[in-house]
């Protein structure tokens, strides 16, 4: 009795070498040479599991703006590793995507911000969205920045711009739904935090927050 043939896409294959060795670099180029950005993203959505999780971890590198989009549409995956896959390439591509110039500033906005220097990082951000008003990752940035001067107001407008330009940016709905609740409005903060959760169902901390806003409401409800 013979065993039946299995067939392997060269994506499968290229995607089992990169588990067993991590070259990221070649599998890059092993995937490059055989598809293009629109394959992926077609394989992301209606592919097996396994070739899911080598569209997302592929598109992180050679992906563009495109696939922004379908990335975050996996992020609720029903797979985790094509979830966690797609995270990742996610937020590479938000941070990419803009003119190298542009990317550049981006980084260096991003390394202020990291180190809570939210006024040197300020005026730098505010140029570069001036420059690239598309860039929804410059818009976060910028929210960032406002957030970690405690001016809420000027925050939650930059969050909702980075929204408006990426609806999947979970992190800027957290940020929203924060800045929500330091103006006093918890049911506000609870809607965007439900928002993230349907875009990424894995943010344990989100939920976390909803039953502690939802607790304080009653409390003041009943008081």
């Amino acid at each position: 009795m013979t065993t039946p043939l299995v067939r392997t896409t060269h994506l499968a294959a290229a995607y089992r070498r990169y588990l067993n060795s991590a070259d990221a670099p070649r599998f890059a180029s092993d995937v490059d040479d055989r598809y293009c950005g629109s394959t992926l993203t077609s394989l992301l959505r209606r592919g097996d599991v396994e070739l899911r999780r080598a569209a997302a971890l592929s598109l992180g590198t050679l992906g563009d703006h495109s696939a922004i989009e379908p990335l975050g549409r996996a992020l609720g995956d029903s797979d985790r590793g094509v979830r966690l896959a797609a995270d990742d390439s996610f937020r590479a591509l938000l941070v990419r995507d803009a003119a190298p110039l542009h990317h550049q500033q981006l980084l260096k906005v991003m390394h202020l911000n990291d180190g809570g220097e939210y006024a040197g990082a300020l005026a730098p951000t505010m140029i570069l969205v001036d420059q690239a008003p598309r860039y929804a990752e410059a818009h976060h940035q910028l929210a960032i920045c406002w957030h970690g001067l405690e001016n809420f107001f000027q925050a939650e407008a930059a969050y909702t711009a980075c929204l408006w330009h990426c609806r999947y940016h979970y992190p800027a709905w957290q940020g929203l739904a924060r800045c929500r609740l330091m103006l006093g409005d918890g049911e506000a903060a609870i809607s965007a935090l439900k928002r993230c959760l349907d875009i990424c169902p894995d943010i344990e901390n989100a939920r976390a927050q909803i039953r502690i806003i939802e607790r304080k409401l009653r409390q003041a409800n009943d008081s």
